[in-house]
C-alpha cells in the first residue's frame, strides 16, 4: 500500500480488502502494521482517554500532597497541559498526520517529564520567597533552576531526535519527533509561563498552601 499506517485512507483500503477476503474465507485476516494499527484504534480509544485523565489526576494528587496546597497543583498541571496542547496543536497547522497513540504517549510521557521541571522551579520559588519580593524570588528561581531544566530538557530532545533519524517505522518516527519537540516546548513553558503564573497567583497560593512564606 502507498498509504501510511493510522490514516483514514489506509483504514478505508483495509475495510475494502476485508470485504473481498471474507467472500472467500470468513476467518481470513490481514497482517502488517497498518492492520494492527487499525485494530488498536477501534479497541483502545476509551482506554487512551481514561489513561490521560487518570495521569492528570494522579499528578494533581502527588503535587498537592508534596506542597500541601490546592493552588499549586492547578497551576503546575495547567502549565504542563498548556505545553502539551501546543505540541499536539502544531501538527494541525502543519497538516501532519499523527499516529493514533500520539495523544496518550505525549499526554503521559511529556506530563511525567515536565512535572519534574515544574516541581523544581516551584520549590526554588518557595525557598526564595523567604524575605524577598515575589518578582525577585521568581527571577532568582528562574536563574538558578534554568541550568538543570535546560540540561534535562535538551538531553531528552537529543535522545528522541536521534532515534527519529534512524527509525524506519512511521509510528516510531512520529512519536519520537513529538517527544523531542515536546521537550523543548516544556522547557520554554516552565521557564517562562510557570514563573509568570506563580507571580500572578501568589496571593491565591499563600491562602491555599500550608507553610507558604
Amino acid at each position: 500500500s502507498d498509504y501510511k499506517a493510522a490514516t483514514n485512507e489506509l483504514n478505508t483500503q483495509l475495510d475494502k480488502m476485508d470485504t473481498i477476503i471474507h467472500k472467500y474465507d470468513k476467518k481470513g485476516m490481514i497482517g502488517g502494521e497498518g492492520s494492527m494499527t487499525r485494530d488498536l484504534i477501534t479497541t483502545t480509544n476509551t482506554d487512551f482517554a481514561m489513561v490521560n485523565v487518570l495521569s492528570v489526576i494522579m499528578i494533581f494528587i502527588i503535587v498537592a500532597l508534596t506542597f500541601k496546597s490546592f493552588a499549586l497543583p492547578v497551576i503546575l498541571v495547567l502549565t504542563i497541559e498548556f505545553a502539551i496542547t501546543i505540541n499536539m496543536g502544531i501538527p494541525f497547522f502543519t497538516k501532519t498526520t499523527l499516529p493514533f497513540i500520539a495523544s496518550m504517549v505525549i499526554g503521559t510521557i511529556q506530563l511525567g517529564a515536565t512535572v519534574d521541571y515544574a516541581i523544581l522551579m516551584t520549590t526554588r520559588f518557595k525557598e526564595e520567597s523567604h524575605g524577598k519580593k515575589v518578582k525577585e524570588a521568581a527571577l532568582i528561581a528562574m536563574e538558578k533552576s534554568s541550568v538543570s531544566i535546560m540540561t534535562s530538557g535538551f538531553s531528552f530532545f537529543a535522545a528522541c531526535i536521534g532515534v527519529s533519524f534512524v527509525a524506519k517505522m512511521d509510528l516510531i518516527k512520529s512519536l519520537v519527533i513529538l517527544l523531542a519537540r515536546g521537550a523543548l516546548i516544556s522547557v520554554v513553558s516552565i521557564l517562562l509561563v510557570l514563573p509568570s503564573l506563580l507571580i500572578f497567583c501568589h496571593k491565591f497560593i499563600e491562602k491555599t498552601t500550608k507553610n507558604w512564606p
